[in-house]
């Protein structure tokens, strides 16, 4: 959860759990390597999903320019200047030589507080302005914009709500591509235990900012990297296909160094304040803190799912997205190598954002497209309102939004539900909504 200290900088809440220690590092650098890439391809296959569904799910963007567009060509939007602000000159009170008594001025009701509309983040340059601003031509050759960190998920929601910048880009002829994601928060207090596990993990410091390192992995084709310059905390993950070129660290350092110089002239805009009453899906710790009025097995008739969740993908997550998305993501799963019969489901995801309403309301009702998939009400018990979302590309499946306590609940997005099998979304939302009380 994010507060403002005294000083109106961005913080964290401190956890409360064992999560402050970290990842405990006692695998080999080898096999992380190839977990994290795997889970990052199903991640962005996803990601790339939810685009071609016309933004089923997808919100409020991060000001950029729009997808598809040759950043190199695009000017920059800063223009160094801002409009003049009009000055009013005061005037002294005309003296009228009368004697009487000034009628009292009526009280006016003061206004009541606004609600807590979608959260801006605290750093004021869109995509475009980040792109044109560190010359990522000069690392991507003709870069398109893929995404601007869309809030088509309660954890892309949550990162959105903690003041993060997100954004991704590719560059690919028909032999080669390359592609660069970036992540710039305002809260630098976990920065430093997070280049601590990656140091161990092979990375090495670039002399970039004032703190920062760097891992890449020839075997994978891809880099890792984080920056720390004043207020700002920066990660990038950068992919190259069909192999890492001789010069990328270079180039990435640069490039880094380039950013690093960008996002420091600025100064964090304000916190996002959580809506009142939201307060009771705020995560209280890991995702063994969600649970459920009945066990899950119960709820999918599948006895081997367990009744307590994991966390979910963690490996996907770079150092912002796993310590500052104040979210539950969670699944409970068929343990690997155990079969199940056909049609028994293995596994069911949740995730919960407490205050996105604005991100649920964003959603479109139904598909632009109709061929795509079909959006339907539905009653579950405890909310204000829920939506079931089947579609059909990449496979049909179906999940369930649910909007509790100005909070936005998910339901099987993760895990492509059959339709046949929809039926057992709305019971599980309802069985978390009875059990958080």
């Amino acid at each position: 959860m994010k507060v403002d200290d005294e000083d109106g900088r961005w913080r964290s809440v401190p956890p409360t759990t064992d999560e402050t220690t970290g990842v405990v590092v006692s695998a080999k650098a080898a096999l992380l390597a190839r977990t994290e890439q795997e889970a990052r391809t199903a991640r962005t296959k996803r990601a790339r999903r939810a685009g071609r569904l016309g933004a089923v799910v997808a919100l409020v963007a991060l000001g950029a320019t729009g997808g598809g567009v040759a950043l190199g060509l695009i000017p920059s939007p800063i223009d160094g200047g801002s409009a003049p602000v009009p000055t009013m000159t005061a005037s002294a009170p005309e003296v009228d030589g009368s004697t009487s008594t000034p009628e009292p001025s009526p009280t006016s009701t003061p206004d009541p507080a606004p609600e807590a509309g979608p959260p801006t983040p605290a750093l004021p340059l869109d995509c475009a302005a980040l792109a044109t601003g560190s010359s990522l031509t000069s690392l991507l050759r003709a870069p398109e914009l893929y995404g601007t960190g869309d809030a088509y998920t309660p954890e892309r929601a949550a990162l959105r709500q903690s003041g993060v910048t997100s954004c991704s880009w590719g560059s690919a002829t028909d032999t080669a591509s390359a592609s660069l994601e970036l992540t710039v928060s305002p809260d630098t207090s976990g920065a430093g235990a997070w280049m601590q596990e990656q140091r161990a993990l092979g990375a090495v410091g670039t002399g970039v900012g004032d703190e920062s390192v760097q891992r890449c992995t020839t075997e994978y084709s891809f880099c890792d990297g984080t920056v720390v310059v004043g207020d700002w905390w920066i990660e990038y993950h950068y992919q190259q296909s069909p192999a890492l070129a001789a010069d990328v660290e270079s180039l990435l350092t640069a490039h880094a160094a380039r950013l690093a110089d960008v996002v420091a002239a600025e100064d964090p805009g304000p916190a996002w304040t959580l809506p009142a009453g939201s307060e009771r899906w705020t995560p209280t710790g890991p995702c063994s803190t969600l649970g459920t009025s009945v066990p899950m097995s119960t709820i999918l008739g599948s006895p081997l799912v367990p009744d307590q969740p994991i966390d979910l993908l963690p490996g996907t997550q770079n150092g912002i997205e796993r310590t500052q998305s104040a979210s539950y993501q969670c699944r409970w799963t068929v343990p690997d190598g155990q079969p199940t019969d056909e049609g028994v489901l293995r596994g069911m995801d949740v995730s919960v954002a407490a205050g996105a309403r604005w991100a649920f309301d964003a959603a479109p009702a139904t598909f632009r497209d109709p061929d795509l998939g079909s959006v339907e009400p539905v009653a579950v018990a405890g909310s204000d309102a829920a939506f079931l979302r089947c579609q059909t590309a990449e496979g049909p499946s179906c999940w369930l939004d649910v909007l509790v306590d100005d909070s936005w609940l998910q339901v099987g997005y993760g895990n492509s539900t059959p339709p046949e099998r929809s039926d057992v979304l709305a019971p599980v939302a309802e069985s978390v909504i009875a059990a958080r009380g």
